[in-house]
């Protein structure tokens, strides 16, 4: 009969098997070679649990970043590690503990380094493993993590969107995502129209998300993509246009009566919306029946009907509509009241355009502003010409103004049009007038002769004045002489007497210097006197 027997020594470093064969005999029949081969079996397989030696913690150290394909190092050790100990130092990345990404053998207990050649792998948390060299007495220790990231410059990039932004209502959501083709540690901003998205977002993530547009959320959305390295920025950025599209809002309906040329009257109805992605159809209706159609380029349509005056004419309603939604305005009953103050007036009468000129410092007409004023008409549209060639996107019921620019490309003759803003089938023209820089900088013959005109009379009129005060002087002197000759006398007198006050004064001077003399003098008298007296005084004294 035979028995297995089984022996593990130190299962973290080495793992033993045992295998041994051994015939049970009585004790009668062992002999010494029995017993000496059982005694050597325990002595080997017995577990040496006390013999084991545990490593202090290692300590690893390094660069806590750098680029993808560098070359960096990192150092372990054991700070008191007993003399003459061979230890064997291995290097891991925290998240894959299996493989090992570098080592090395203290043999003689210098520093442990680990020159690593970086990649993607190296990203994270690594781990220094000290474990006796070739010696299983001694247990393993292992460092604290030490956080390292690897920086790969951010590449190019792309807005991805989640749903069509062609065609995005408000109120729906958004979502804009920034993919980029490489990069590690990336933030991320978001710019509108070139000014940061208001909207809160994660810098650290790559997607924007704004649940409920609206139209302040149109325009050019960039994102800009960046990591760093040190003192060096990458960055990358890309931008797409998002079209907000609005739902037209309810419409509000409003009517003038005009009164026509020949008698006749109009109603003038108005259907003005606030807001819409445009184009934008609006709907005249009669109660439920539709009377006019028109699609405009604005949020407002003008419709015209006939109407008589004290007639009941239908109540009347505002359909409008895009792609996004349709609303309809509130009734209008339309009777008008033959005494109703509210009557316009059809265009009519003649059209004058007033220059207006911008003069530089140098005298030069460099700008000018036409204006445009039709005679009589309540709403008047007014159209601007250019050697006979409509201007585009010039006029219309509030730009009777033309602001212009004195260059030879916009030189011509200039006239407008106006008409009734609800019906353009007629219109009254104003006279050409020609408008180029030399024109506008060159005095014409009339104005010459009235500036030359004014100044000849300027200076008769100055001759004419001349003469008439000498002829005037000399008739006067002879109609009253004595009155001359008493002004004569008097302007002597005053003469006489500045020159007496003069002499007076002079004299009232030189009587103060010499009593200013005299008071001198008798004051040095006295000092004499004084000291004579003194001296007497002290003669008699001794």
């Amino acid at each position: 009969m035979s028995t297995r027997f089984h022996c593990s020594v130190n299962n973290k470093v080495l793992l033993w098997c045992v295998h041994l064969d051994i015939e049970l005999i009585s004790p009668a029949r062992m002999d010494s070679k029995h017993l000496t081969l059982i005694l050597i079996g325990i002595s080997v397989l017995h577990p040496r649990m006390d013999a084991l030696q545990k490593l202090d913690k290692p300590v690893l150290s390094g660069p806590n970043a750098a680029l993808e394909n560098s070359v960096v190092d990192f150092s372990c050790e054991i700070p008191k590690k007993p003399s003459g100990l061979s230890v064997h130092y291995e290097l891991y990345v925290e998240s894959n503990l299996g493989k090992m990404i570098g080592e090395y053998s203290s043999l003689s207990g210098e520093l442990a380094t680990f020159s690593q050649y970086i990649r993607k792998k190296h990203d994270g948390r690594l781990i220094c493993k000290a474990s006796g060299h070739n010696n299983t007495d001694i247990e393993s220790s292992f460092s604290d993590g030490w956080d390292f990231r690897v920086i790969v410059p951010v590449g190019e990039v792309s807005i991805f969107p989640h749903r069509n932004i062609e065609n995005i209502w408000e109120g729906e959501a958004l979502s804009l995502q920034c993919i980029k083709t490489k990069g590690t540690y990336v933030s991320y901003e978001w710019l509108l129209n070139g000014a940061p998205v208001q909207t809160p977002y994660d810098r650290n993530n790559d997607t924007l998300n704004i649940h409920r547009v609206s139209a302040l959320n149109t325009g050019i959305y960039t994102c800009e993509a960046s990591n760093q390295y040190n003192e060096t920025i990458f960055n990358s950025s890309s931008s797409v246009s998002v079209n907000v599209r609005e739902y037209v809002s309810k419409p509000e309906l409003s009517v003038d009566v005009v009164k026509l040329e020949d008698g006749g009257y109009k109603a003038i109805i108005t259907c003005q919306s606030t807001k819409g992605t445009l184009p934008i159809i609006f709907n005249l209706l009669n109660h439920t029946d539709p009377i006019l159609t028109e699609t405009t380029d604005t949020t407002s349509a003008l419709f015209s009907i006939p109407i008589e005056l004290n007639r009941y004419m239908g109540r009347m309603r505002c359909n409008a509509s895009n792609q996004g939604n349709w609303v309809l305005s509130e009734p209008y009953d339309l009777t008008v009241d033959v005494n109703c103050p509210a009557l316009s007036e059809s265009v009519g009468g003649a059209v004058t355009v007033t220059v207006f000129r911008h003069v530089a410092l140098d005298f030069q007409v460099v700008s000018v502003e036409l204006l445009c004023k039709v005679e009589r008409g309540t709403f008047p549209n007014y159209s601007w010409f250019l050697n006979d060639s409509r201007l585009q996107d010039v006029g219309g019921s509030d730009q009777a103004l033309l602001l212009l620019s004195v260059d030879r490309h916009r030189a011509g003759f200039y006239h407008c049009q106006a008409s009734d803003r609800f019906d353009n089938s007629s219109s009254i023209s104003s006279p050409k007038m020609l408008i180029s820089k030399e024109a506008l900088n060159t005095l014409s013959p009339s104005v010459v002769i009235v500036v030359f005109t004014s100044f000849a009379l300027l200076n008769v009129a100055v001759i004419a004045c001349c003469i008439y005060g000498v002829v005037l002087r000399r008739r006067y002197s002879r109609e009253y002489p004595l009155i001359e000759q008493r002004t004569r006398i008097t302007d002597k007198w005053e003469d006489d007497e500045d020159e007496d006050e003069d002499h007076l004064m002079l004299e009232g001077y030189e009587e103060d210097a010499v009593q200013a003399d005299r008071l001198s003098d008798s004051a040095e008298n006295e000092d004499q006197s004084v000291d004579e007296t003194v001296l007497y005084e002290g003669t008699l004294s001794e």
